[in-house]
């Protein structure tokens, strides 16, 4: 299972002040700690993650009986189009040569889970929805940032911290007009 480290705390203090989120979908549900926060805030959530084990695991594990739909697949790919009113992920951002590490590995500039991720994000995300996400100063940040524009979506900078050599960073999205 992946474990709570210092982007999924950064990831719930942004959006802690955030309420009324609508149908929510989570793209990497990991270990289930954001969900803790988001559950209350949330009319309907699915969580959605690539490995069926840690899935499984969460559900055997929750004790505060949170009301989230599991969905084991790919990048959110078995969702319809305009289902969501939010979508949250904290993908793996890290530059690896390959990916040997689902949990940290992000590719070669670490910038392409988090590509993929927004990819469907767009076409899932209903009109007025947000996307918020986390990345990292050590992956290609103006490649995702023009893929953002490209797709006719604002982004803002919500909070940023500085981690040993890197800052980690969350993002807010929104369609625009």
């Amino acid at each position: 299972m992946y474990l709570p480290a210092e982007d999924t705390f950064l990831l719930i203090r942004g959006l802690d002040s955030y309420n009324n989120l609508g149908k929510v979908l989570e793209i990497g549900f990991g270990s289930g700690k954001v969900a803790e926060l988001i559950n209350e805030k949330s009319e309907f959530y699915v969580g959605c993650d690539i490995s069926f084990s840690m899935l499984k695991e969460f559900k055997i594990k929750n004790v505060l009986n949170l009301k989230i739909d599991l969905v084991c697949c790919d990048a959110a790919s078995c969702f319809r189009d305009l289902s969501f009113d939010t979508i949250i992920f904290n993908p793996p951002y890290l530059p690896s040569e390959s990916i040997g590490d689902i949990t940290i590995d992000g590719g070669y500039e670490g910038c392409e889970i988090t590509m993929k991720f927004l990819k469907n994000s767009f076409r899932l995300l209903k009109v007025n929805g947000l996307i918020f996400f986390v990345t990292s100063t050590l992956s290609n940040l103006s490649k995702i940032l023009d893929l953002i524009e490209e797709n006719n979506f604002s982004y803002e900078e919500i909070l940023r911290e500085k981690f040993l050599f890197e800052h980690i960073l969350l993002y807010k999205c929104k369609k625009l007009a």
